[in-house]
């Protein structure tokens, strides 16, 4: 967030940073990380994962480039990392109207796509009527059908480990070494 914060103070002339958090248990839950951050960047939180159900999320981070008349002109789903100096020339040259290389779309299947994330939907709503095991059984489900879709795979793993989360930092070593276990 800091790196993001930096680039969008920057180029405020030229560009506004919108952000988005995804995350099930709600708006509380990233407040940490934003205020630690001393972010003043607009922050959305998407916990009910429309994101992910209307254009694919599957993992984050997420870039969408619009230019002035509402173009997507860019788009880089679940690796964009503004650390890298790759990345980070591209948005340079792209804030400053330079000429920058172009991504594609990643294309998803749609139905599997679709079935996971209706899983998602019944899951938050245990959830939220206050039944934390049954909405981890159901995203389960949803991760044997989209097993890629680490925004579902991660809700799991908040409600399982919330220190891996919500503590100082969140623990990306450990979600590494989930991945490689296959959970």
């Amino acid at each position: 967030m800091p790196v993001w914060q930096t680039f969008s103070n920057d180029n405020k002339k030229n560009v506004t940073v919108i952000t988005i958090a995804m995350d099930v248990q709600g708006p509380e839950k990233p407040k940490f990380y934003l205020q630690k951050a001393e972010t003043t960047l607009t922050t959305l939180v998407d916990e009910k994962n429309v994101m992910g159900q209307l254009y694919g999320f599957k993992a984050i981070p997420n870039v969408y480039l619009i230019n002035s008349d509402g173009k997507v002109e860019y788009i880089e789903l679940g690796t964009f990392n503004i650390k890298e100096p790759n990345k980070r020339t591209l948005l340079q040259n792209w804030s400053s109207g330079k000429e920058f290389r172009s991504l594609q779309v990643e294309s998803f299947e749609q139905s599997i796509h679709e079935k996971a994330n209706s899983l998602f939907v019944v899951g938050q709503q245990l959830l939220n009527d206050g039944k934390p095991q049954e909405a981890v059984e159901i995203w389960r489900k949803a991760i044997s059908i989209d097993p890629n879709n680490y925004i579902i795979r991660k809700q799991i793993w908040a409600i399982e480990n919330p220190d891996r989360f919500y503590k100082d930092k969140v623990d990306y070593p450990w979600q590494d070494a989930q991945l490689e276990k296959g959970l």
